[in-house]
């Protein structure tokens, strides 16, 4: 799913550059980068989840499902992108 990501955008970047005369690139993800945004991910959603507990408010835990829901969905599709 995130290499279809990658190629809309760099298809709408290449559009770009050819009708309004830019050079603009759309840069894949390093590993390290990635991977440090999975672990980001991954420790706020953590907090805020924590947070939500102690506040007793169902909107914040459920960001910080979110969150953490996220970090799982990024770390799976780097290991999918890294191992092709």
């Amino acid at each position: 799913m995130l290499d279809k990501m990658y190629m809309i955008m760099d298809a709408a970047c290449k559009w770009g550059n050819k009708n309004f005369g830019t050079s603009i690139q759309f840069l894949s993800p390093t590993k390290k980068s990635i991977v440090f945004s999975t672990f980001s991910s991954a420790f706020i959603g953590s907090a805020i989840l924590a947070y939500g507990f102690f506040s007793n408010q169902l909107w914040i835990l459920l960001f910080g499902g979110l969150g953490i829901t996220s970090s799982v969905f990024i770390y799976q599709q780097s290991v999918k992108m890294i191992s092709r």
